[in-house]
C-alpha cells in the first residue's frame, strides 16, 4: 500500500471515530493506544492525546516519509509530543508489526479509520488485527469502516482469525454510511452478563460471571429515560459500561444486560430504549432487555417464580411467573392507586382528622392524637395548615414522611386501626395477583417485602392476615422475605434466562420475615 495516496486526506470515518474517542474519554484516559493507518492528520491518535491517553503511537507505511513528516509537524502543533510517538508500520508485512508488539511493554486500545478502504486490505489488516490481540489478549481494537460496496466483508477472515467483532452503530456522514466496529480475541471472552437497577437518582451496575460467584459493582446517576431522555440515558449507560469493563479488563460484549428501571412499565419506550442500544451501541451487549425495577427485585430473590410486595412512597405488586410473563396489580400513583403506601396511609390519617372535625364520618377512635402529631410533624399551627402542603407546596414524598411519625406512635387505637386497614389493602393486591397462578402454585406464595412501610409490619401484620383469610381463594401458606439480592443482580439473572437460556445461580441466602398460614 506504499503507493497509495489516501493518507493525504481526512476521511469521513476517521471524524465518526474521533467523536466516539470523545465521548468516551474514560476509555482513553491514562490507556496507551495505537494508531494504525494514521495518515498524514491523525485526527483520531491526536484526539486520544489530547483527552489523556498516557502514550500514543501513531503510525502509517514506513515509506511514507512526507506523511510521517507530516504527521509529527501536527503532533508538535497540537501540544502533544511529550505522549505521542510516530512510527513506520506495513500491515502488509508481519514482521514489521511483530517487531513493534515485541518491544513494546502494554498495549491497551488499537484505532483505525478507513484502513478497509479496499479488497486488498483486507487479510494483511486482519492478520495485524490478530497479531496485536495474540500478543495483548485483554486488548481491542475500534475502527470504523465506509460502505462501498455490499459484498465487501471482514467477517469471514475475522471468524477464521479467531476475532470477534461487534457493531457498535451506523451513522450517516456526508452521504456516506460509515460503521463503527470493535473487536476483541474471541478465546480471550469469557461469558459475562450484566444487570442494572436505575432510579431517579442513583443507579446501580452489577457484571456477573457465568457460575454466579464473581461479581464487578458500580453506582452511577439516575437513568430514569422519563426525566433525562432516552438518548441521554442510553447514551450513558453505554458509557457506564465501557468504562467498568475496561477498568476490570472485562471484553465485551456482554452476552446479555438486564435493566430494572424506574417506571419502566410500558412494553413499547422499553423496546425503543432497547433498540436505540441495540442501534448505536452494539458493542455492550449480544442481548438487551429492560423491565420495571419491580419485576428485577423479583428475579433477584426467586429462582423461577415469585411475588414482589411494594410499599414505600406508593405501592405496587408484581409477579414474574415461571414461564417469564409479569403480571401487576396496582402501581398507577396516587391519584387513583397507591394503597396501603406510605402516602395512603399518612393522607388517611389526615382525611380522618378532617372527616372527623366537619361530622361527615366519626373516627372509630378519635383524632387527637393524629391531630397533635400532624401539627407537630409539620410544624402549623392547626390542621389548616396541612392544606398548603397539600397544593401549593405538593410533594409526595413530603406527605409521605408523615407515615413514619405515625408509626412510632402504635399505641393510639386510631393509628393502629388506619395502618391495619393498609394491611387489608396490601393483601388485596396479594390475593388479585394470585388468580392468575394455577390452584396447585395458589396454594404456597412468596413474596419479597420492599419499601418503608413494611418496617412497620407488625401494625399491618393484623388486616393482611384477616384480608388473606377472607379472601383466600386456595391460598394455603405465604412466605414473606427480605430482599436478599440487589435488583441489579435480578435485572443480570433475568436477560440471561430470557434471552440466553442461561440459569444463574444466586439468591441462596433469602431472609425470611413470617409465614402465614391460612386456616
Amino acid at each position: 500500500m506504499a503507493n497509495q495516496q489516501h493518507w493525504k486526506h481526512i476521511w469521513p470515518s476517521a471524524n465518526i471515530l474521533a467523536d466516539f474517542i470523545f465521548c468516551n474519554q474514560e476509555l482513553v484516559k491514562n490507556r496507551r493506544i495505537l494508531e494504525i493507518g494514521s495518515g498524514a492528520t491523525g485526527v483520531c491518535g491526536l484526539t486520544a492525546a489530547k483527552i489523556g491517553a498516557a502514550h500514543v503511537w501513531l503510525s502509517d507505511h514506513p515509506e511514507q516519509q512526507v506523511a510521517l513528516e507530516t504527521l509529527k509537524e501536527n503532533v508538535e502543533n497540537n501540544g502533544v509530543g511529550g505522549n505521542c510517538e510516530i512510527l513506520g508500520l506495513d500491515w502488509d508485512n508481519p514482521k514489521s508489526i511483530e517487531n513493534f508488539l515485541t518491544t513494546t511493554q502494554n498495549l491497551d486500545l488499537t484505532i483505525a479509520s478507513d484502513v478497509f478502504f479496499d479488497p486488498s486490505t483486507f487479510q494483511g489488516l486482519t492478520r495485524t488485527f490478530s497479531q496485536i490481540l495474540e500478543r495483548f489478549p485483554q486488548s481491542q481494537i475500534w475502527f470504523a469502516y465506509q460502505e462501498r460496496d455490499d459484498n465487501w466483508t471482514t467477517a469471514e477472515l475475522f471468524e477464521k482469525s479467531g476475532l470477534h467483532s461487534s457493531l457498535i452503530r451506523k451513522t450517516q456522514a456526508d452521504a456516506h454510511t460509515i460503521q463503527l466496529i470493535s473487536v476483541v480475541l474471541k478465546r480471550a471472552r469469557m461469558k459475562w452478563y450484566g444487570g442494572i437497577e436505575g432510579g431517579g437518582t442513583a443507579s446501580k451496575l452489577v457484571f456477573i460471571d457465568e457460575t454466579g460467584e464473581k461479581r464487578i459493582w458500580s453506582e452511577s446517576i439516575g437513568t430514569n429515560y422519563y426525566l433525562q431522555g432516552v438518548e441521554k440515558v442510553g447514551d450513558h449507560v453505554a458509557e457506564w459500561i465501557r468504562r467498568i469493563a475496561a477498568e476490570n479488563r472485562v471484553l465485551l460484549p456482554l452476552e446479555s444486560l438486564g435493566m430494572g428501571l424506574s417506571g419502566a412499565e410500558d412494553a413499547s419506550i422499553n423496546e425503543t430504549f432497547c433498540q436505540y442500544l441495540r442501534d448505536n451501541h452494539g458493542d455492550i451487549a449480544r442481548n438487551v432487555h429492560l423491565e420495571s425495577d419491580a419485576v428485577c427485585t423479583v428475579a433477584a430473590n426467586f429462582d423461577e417464580q415469585g411475588i414482589v410486595l411494594i410499599a414505600g412512597t406508593g405501592s405496587s405488586c408484581r409477579m414474574l411467573m415461571k414461564n417469564g410473563e409479569v403480571k401487576g396489580v396496582g402501581g398507577w400513583g396516587h391519584s387513583i392507586g397507591d394503597g396501603g403506601s406510605a402516602y395512603w396511609i399518612a393522607n388517611r390519617a389526615i382525611r380522618t382528622l378532617f372527616d372527623d372535625d366537619d361530622g361527615l364520618e366519626k373516627a372509630k377512635f378519635g383524632v387527637e392524637k393524629i391531630r397533635e402529631l400532624l401539627c407537630d410533624h409539620f410544624k402549623i399551627a392547626d390542621k389548616i395548615g396541612i392544606l398548603d402542603f397539600l397544593y401549593h407546596k405538593f410533594e409526595k414524598h413530603t406527605i409521605a414522611q408523615f407515615t413514619k411519625t405515625l408509626s412510632e406512635n402504635p399505641e393510639d387505637p386510631q393509628i393502629a386501626e388506619i395502618f391495619k386497614d393498609a394491611g387489608i389493602i396490601i393483601a388485596k393486591h396479594v390475593a388479585a395477583i394470585s388468580k392468575h397462578l394455577d390452584s396447585e402454585d395458589r396454594k404456597e406464595l412468596s413474596i419479597v417485602l420492599v419499601g418503608s412501610v413494611f418496617k412497620s409490619w407488625n401494625l399491618l401484620k393484623s388486616g393482611f392476615v384477616e384480608e388473606l383469610k377472607r379472601a383466600s381463594d386456595g391460598i394455603r401458606r405465604v412466605r414473606l422475605y427480605l430482599p436478599s439480592e440487589n435488583p441489579a443482580v435480578g435485572a443480570a439473572v433475568f436477560a440471561a434466562h430470557l434471552l440466553c437460556a442461561t440459569r444463574i445461580e444466586h439468591a441462596k441466602n433469602k431472609q425470611i420475615c413470617d409465614v402465614i398460614e391460612i386456616v
